[in-house]
């Protein structure tokens, strides 16, 4: 649905200042060093996937969506969508395509201030040549989807900023694209608010089979709703799913730790030649154990923990936010 062949981009180095004769003398009579935003980026995005792309700032998450949605030209390779190229042949996928761009509330301009949410959303319904019975039933869903039900009769101007996202979030719910561009689109929202926008999101894939591309700082957002990731600074570092990702470091781990808390005496010696460390403390009756030791021999060392009376114990888990910080510091 969604493919990068060779995906690049460089931007010119800015002019320190338009005003110094001296500086743009410099900028146009010497050689420009560009600056590498997407440098041979390949990947596909199989139809009705949530596709997370992952990077630090500065990887080119941003340029990517707006290559994507034909506001920016790539240097050289191609972004195609639905088989169309992204840019040349945007008008044959203009119709089939909707981007959110979460840092930049209302990008477009696409909502009357003036106006209530409801007329907001049919208008833009109207534009997509909607149907009038189905725009009723999509905005009713949509409004109750994201507890949006009572602020249907306000001003798009009288909202928060957090509840103007979430009606440009609407948006998707309304129009039903075949493919959704969404480049961190629950930043600045609560806690409660994001859960709201997940579930949108995912009956968009699930329930509606539209294909989307997630980009997101909110590592967890993308453990819980990409069916794949994408890791990359300006070109690939890994790819797979979330799992996969996750045991892929975890194999790579030389480190793990189990936390235990044992009923009664331990004998530290008992682990000695197969932890790296141990940290021993003692509270009434109970012995807290911290345990690190080699990937490997995990199994030999809950072998002997089992001769204890263990009350609780934990292991560490490897998080997408680990593997983040692993792969990117390779």
């Amino acid at each position: 649905m969604i493919e990068a062949v060779k995906l690049t981009k460089y931007y010119p180095p800015p002019i320190k200042s338009p005003l110094d004769l001296k500086s743009l003398g410099d900028f146009l009579g010497k050689p420009r060093e560009e600056i590498p935003a997407l440098v041979d980026l390949n990947f596909k995005v199989k139809e009705g996937e949530i596709y997370g792309l992952l990077g630090p700032n500065g990887a080119g998450k941003t340029t990517l969506c707006k290559i994507a949605s034909a506001l920016v030209i790539p240097t050289g390779g191609h972004l195609y969508i639905d088989g169309y190229e992204s840019v040349e042949e945007h008008n044959e996928v203009k119709g089939k395509i909707f981007t959110i761009f979460g840092g930049s509330r209302d990008l477009f301009g696409l909502f009357q201030w003036r106006v209530s949410v409801e007329k907001n959303l049919r208008f833009m319904a109207e534009l997509w040549g909607i149907p009038k019975a189905e725009t009723d039933r999509r905005i009713n869903q949509a409004l109750e989807l994201l507890h949006l039900k009572e602020k249907r009769n306000e001003w798009y101007q009288k909202l928060s900023a957090g509840m103007r996202q979430k009606v440009y979030l609407a948006l998707p719910l309304v129009l039903q694209p075949e493919v959704l561009i969404l480049d961190e689109p629950t930043v600045y929202l609560d806690a409660f608010t994001r859960r709201e926008v997940w579930n949108a999101i995912l009956r968009l894939s699930k329930e509606l089979g539209t294909t989307i591309l997630l980009t997101t700082h909110n590592l967890r957002e993308a453990e819980s709703l990409c069916d794949r990731v994408l890791l990359f600074n300006r070109s690939k570092i890994a790819e797979g799913t979330p799992k996969e990702l996750i045991e892929e470091v975890q194999t790579l781990k030389a480190e793990r730790k189990i936390i235990a808390k044992i009923k009664g005496m331990v004998h530290p010696k008992d682990f000695d030649g197969i932890t790296q460390k141990i940290e021993v403390q003692r509270n009434g009756e109970f012995t807290y154990l911290q345990l690190y030791f080699k990937n490997e021999d995990i199994k030999e060392v809950l072998g002997l923990l089992s001769r204890y009376k263990i009350v609780d114990v934990q292991t560490s888990q490897v998080t997408l936010e680990e593997v983040f910080t692993h792969l990117c510091k390779k």
